[in-house]
């Protein structure tokens, strides 16, 4: 909240089984200068997808694993 002067933030993340497609993640920032609320929103989600494990898990037919962070995910974190 300090590094972007924010307001508030909220971060509300689904969980149990949900179909391909649901909405699963939302976050909200709020500043008085919409570039710090959309810079700190963008932020926590690189954030999440690399490092919360709970975003990565998948039931499928062979039962449950945990994916990996993508390459993508890591460079998209090591911006900040």
């Amino acid at each position: 909240q300090q590094r972007w002067s924010l307001g508030d933030v909220l971060v509300i993340h689904r969980h149990g089984r949900l179909a391909a497609g649901d909405l699963i993640m939302m976050v909200a920032t709020a500043a008085p200068h919409r570039k710090d609320a959309f810079e700190a929103a963008e932020y926590l989600m690189d954030y999440l997808k690399s490092r919360a494990p709970f975003w990565k898990k998948e039931l499928g037919a062979d039962g449950a694993s945990w994916v990996a962070a993508k390459d993508e995910d890591e460079d998209a974190l090591s911006r900040w």
